[in-house]
């Protein structure tokens, strides 16, 4: 299986410097048939917190390969698109699970608590929507089916920076495809788009399928019903150099499964149903200072509703602000943010208000995803340069704590399953303290042409107080991959 999957990356490699899609039939203004394709292979090696006492492998590697081919049609008023998905998964640790409260060891032996097996594969259908496109001249758009949805990418736009902004700082963050993971993540059911020059109205209804972590990604998630809308005020159309959006979620989720939150052992507080509301907000901007670009974002969120039978609130808010020297080499980007989500200050009464972050793609703010946005402190620096039009590098600092330290440390981008005992979400104790961990990033991505790129990243973790209570002294972690990206 290796030596086919190698010798399917090769033959791609080939057919992919000749041309980036697969035209099977075209006719001037009536339709357009065409084939897609993309293969992933990463390799993974995890360096996770050594427990103390405990003889579960903390040190392991393991790689997967991810490839999908799609046939699409367009006319002036329908679209379709139909895209398969296999996924073939390698050496997941078989010992990487500490007795409680370690836990999993890493993302290896959180794929292998899914299916028990060192090596799987799945074949699903990742995509198959129609798309009704400007019904009667009026911006309005339907589709229906199975797709993905990235939150906060409602509108997109041809500006480099404020697309770099949009999709690395802003989007996913609250529901995403979870692109990251090995099986990812769809969405079945309808969205409703009016598009005007100024303005993007979307509305979308849904279930989640399984996915991430989970292999069996066929499966609809018919427990967790996801509704959307979102307003988004265009790039420089109405403010000049800026968007603003306001967004609503609802999530609801009935699967009978122990919910990871901050109550005590045996309470029946949290038993039934979840209900969280989202009311939020995004303003980005960018505009020309000096010898370079300043890009400024705010985000915010509000939740309420109920987590069982306890009352949820919650709320979120992140700032950030860079500047970029446009004229320099290596274009240098500094930028720093602070990101702040409330957690659960009091175990034993009737509210829950640690922050729910619903169905993200975590590791896009946790490069390293031992951490996620819940419950959660980060105050960053960033630095990105661009030596080349071909290679960027990027490195973060982050310094981590919880925001209440009688809660949980949180780690997971939601339900990766309908049944069974895997919630989406692990919480571990604070210990009463809330010092997390500082952790340096370092990323390298090489586009060698628009169908071939190669990524690579190093992160270090210092575990602080937090991870000291839970692991002992040997409080470290380490975490490398590699990644092989072709399209046609």
């Amino acid at each position: 299986m290796r030596k086919l999957a190698l010798a399917l990356g090769i033959i791609l490699l080939i057919t992919t410097s000749a041309s980036a899609e697969i035209i099977l039939y075209e006719k001037k203004n009536k339709i357009r048939i065409y084939t897609a394709g993309e293969l992933t292979a990463r390799y993974e090696d995890w360096n996770w917190f050594n427990p103390a006492g405990s003889s579960a492998d903390n040190k392991y590697s393991y790689h997967f390969t991810r490839s999908r081919l799609a046939v699409g049609g367009e006319t002036d008023k329908i679209d379709f698109f139909i895209q398969a998905q296999h996924t073939q998964i390698w050496d997941l640790p078989d010992n990487g699970i500490a007795p409680a409260p370690g836990g999993a060891l890493g993302l290896g032996s959180i794929y292998y608590a899914h299916r028990r097996d060192e090596n799987y594969h799945s074949t699903f259908i990742n995509q198959a929507y129609v798309r009704f496109k400007d019904i009667a001249g009026t911006g309005l758009f339907i589709k229906a089916g199975r797709f993905e949805y990235v939150d906060a990418l409602e509108v997109t736009y041809k500006n480099p920076k404020v697309m770099w902004l949009k999709k690395i700082r802003l989007s996913e963050r609250l529901i995403g495809p979870f692109g990251w993971s090995a099986f990812t993540r769809s969405f079945d059911g309808a969205e409703i788009v009016l598009d005007k020059d100024n303005y993007n109205i979307t509305s979308m209804a849904s279930y989640p399928t399984q996915g991430g972590f989970e292999n069996d990604a066929q499966k609809s998630i018919d427990d967790i019903t996801l509704l959307t809308t979102t307003l988004t005020i265009k790039y420089d159309k109405v403010i000049p150099n800026t968007e603003t959006r306001l967004f609503y979620y609802f999530y609801d989720d009935d699967r009978n499964m122990a919910k990871p939150d901050n109550t005590p052992a045996g309470s029946t507080l949290n038993n039934g149903e979840i209900e969280v509301q989202t009311l939020g907000f995004h303003l980005l901007n960018t505009f020309d200072a000096g010898p370079g670009t300043a890009d400024f974002l705010l985000w915010g969120a509000y939740q309420f509703g109920d987590w069982g039978n306890l009352t949820h609130k919650a709320w979120a808010f992140n700032i950030e602000a860079g500047y970029q020297f446009t004229k320099i080499f290596s274009k240098p980007w500094l930028r720093a943010g602070y990101f702040i989500s409330t957690g659960d200050s009091n175990p034993d009464d009737s509210d829950h208000e640690t922050f729910f972050q619903m169905l993200p793609t975590a590791r896009k703010y946790a490069l390293t995803p031992f951490y996620n946005l819940m419950n959660n402190e980060d105050l960053f620096l960033q630095l990105i340069l661009k030596p080349h039009k071909k290679i960027l590098i990027r490195t973060d600092l982050h310094f981590l704590r919880l925001n209440q330290s009688k809660d949980r440390w949180y780690m997971g981008a939601g339900a990766t399953r309908n049944n069974g005992n895997i919630f989406g979400y692990i919480a571990r104790p604070a210990g009463g303290d809330a010092d997390l961990a500082k952790v340096l990033d370092l990323m390298v991505v090489f586009n060698l042409n628009k169908h071939v790129s190669f990524n690579t990243y190093y992160g270090h973790v210092w575990g602080g107080n937090v991870i000291e209570n839970i692991y002992g002294t040997d409080d470290d972690a380490d975490m490398f991959f590699f990644e092989l990206n072709l399209k046609f």
